[in-house]
C-alpha cells in the first residue's frame, strides 16, 4: 500500500489555493489565500518533489471541434484482471487512442472520458477496440454515457475536494458550472497559428510564452495575446490535477444517474447538489436528463451511508425512478490513470508537426 503523505496545516492552504486559482501568480495566491510567499514557494517545492500535483490547460469541447463527451464504464470479467489486460494490443489501442483523454482502471472496473467530433466518429473508432475485449472475454459489463458539450454545463471541483477532505471551511469556495458553449462561428473559426499555439498551451501548460515562441516559430506577443484570448473567450480553462492517492482519502466513487422525464432546472440543480453532499466533489458532467461526476471519500461506511440517504431523498421526491451507475474505487487498488489532453487536440486540430 502505498504511503499517504502528511501535509502541515498551512501546506493544506497552499494546496486549496492552487487548486481554487490554478493561474493566478506567488503573489496574488498568498494575497487570496492568507498564507506567505515563501511559505508557497516551500510548498510548491514539496509538491513537485511529491509529484502531488499538476496544472492543466483543459481545452472546451468547441475549441477542437468536438460535438460530444462521451464517459464509458466498464465492468470486467474475474478472469480479465489489469495485469491480463494491459498485455493485449487492443488495451495498448485504448489506452493510447488519442480522443482518451482520461482513464482510471482497477482489476474490476475502469471509467473513461472521449472527445469526439460526433457520434459515429466515436463508435468508428472504439467500437472496434470493444469487439475485441468482448472477443477475448475480457468484458462482464459496459455502458456509455454521451454528453453533448452544446448542452452540457461543466464544473471542475478539485478545490472543493481539498477543502472538504481537509475540513478548511473556506469562504471562497467556486460556486456554478461553465455553462454550455454554441460552436464557434465561421468568424470564430481557429487559424492554423490559433490551432498551433492552442496545442502548445495544452501540450505544456507550465512553460512561459518566451518559451512557447522558441517551439512554435510564434512570436512572443502574439504567443501572449492568444493565451489572454483562449484563457478569456473560455476556450481553455486551466484546472488543477492532484494524486488522490498520496493524501487523506481511500476511495473515489464515479457516478452517472439519470433523473425523472419531465424535470425541469431546479430538479437537476437539487440532483446536482445531492450527489456534491455524498463526497469531497472532483468534477460534474450535467445535461437535461442526467448527470456524470466523481467524489472522494475516506470510507467505506460513510460513503454507504450518505449515499443511501440522498439516494432516500430523490427517489421520495420522484426525482429519480432508478439506482444510479456507481463505481467505487480504493485508491489503492487504482493500477492506471491517464490524464491527458494534448494528443486529442493534436489529432483533432490536424497538427502535423511535433513541437
Amino acid at each position: 500500500m502505498r504511503m499517504q503523505l502528511k501535509l502541515t496545516s498551512k501546506e493544506r492552504l497552499v494546496l486549496y489555493g492552487l487548486a481554487r486559482y490554478p493561474g493566478f501568480s506567488d503573489i496574488d495566491l498568498a494575497s487570496n489565500i492568507g498564507v506567505d510567499r515563501s511559505t508557497i514557494f516551500k510548498s510548491k517545492r514539496k509538491f513537485r518533489d511529491w509529484k502531488l500535483i499538476k496544472l492543466l490547460n483543459v481545452p472546451s469541447g468547441e475549441a477542437v471541434g468536438a460535438e460530444i463527451l462521451t464517459s464509458v464504464f466498464v465492468k470486467y470479467n474475474p478472469t480479465a484482471p489489469y495485469e491480463v489486460r494491459k498485455e493485449s494490443d487492443f488495451h495498448n489501442r485504448w489506452i493510447s487512442y488519442p480522443n482518451c483523454v482520461s482513464h482510471t482502471a482497477t482489476d474490476t472496473d475502469s471509467v473513461s472520458t472521449f472527445y469526439s467530433r460526433s457520434l459515429t466518429d466515436f463508435r468508428v473508432n472504439f467500437d472496434p477496440i470493444i469487439d475485441e475485449y468482448y472477443r477475448n472475454d475480457f468484458v462482464e459489463d459496459i455502458h456509455y454515457y454521451h454528453y453533448p458539450f452544446q448542452v452540457s454545463g461543466y464544473s471542475s471541483d478539485a478545490a472543493l475536494a481539498v477543502d472538504g477532505l481537509f475540513d478548511l471551511e473556506r469562504a471562497d469556495l467556486p460556486s456554478g458550472m461553465i455553462p454550455p458553449r454554441p460552436a464557434l462561428t465561421e468568424d470564430s473559426r481557429l487559424t492554423e497559428k490559433d490551432k498551433l499555439t492552442l496545442y502548445a498551451f495544452v501540450k505544456y501548460p507550465m512553460l512561459s510564452d518566451l518559451e512557447l515562441s522558441r517551439r512554435t516559430g510564434i512570436s512572443r506577443p502574439t504567443i501572449s495575446g492568444k493565451r489572454t484570448k483562449f484563457f478569456q473567450s473560455g476556450l481553455l480553462t486551466r484546472e488543477a490535477y492532484i494524486d488522490w492517492q498520496k493524501i487523506c482519502c481511500e476511495l473515489m466513487s464515479f457516478y452517472h444517474v439519470p433523473i425523472r422525464h419531465g424535470h425541469d432546472r431546479e430538479d437537476l440543480a437539487k440532483v446536482y447538489q445531492a450527489f456534491r453532499r455524498v463526497g469531497a466533489p472532483l468534477f460534474t458532467y450535467m445535461q437535461p436528463g442526467e448527470i456524470f461526476g466523481a467524489f472522494l471519500s475516506t470510507g467505506y461506511p460513510e460513503l454507504k451511508s450518505r449515499l443511501d440517504q440522498e439516494l432516500r431523498n430523490l427517489s421520495s421526491q420522484g426525482l429519480i425512478t432508478e439506482r444510479p451507475m456507481v463505481v467505487i474505487m480504493p485508491l489503492n487498488e487504482i493500477k492506471s490513470t491517464k490524464i491527458d489532453y494534448a494528443p486529442m487536440v493534436a489529432d483533432m486540430l490536424g497538427i502535423g508537426r511535433e513541437i
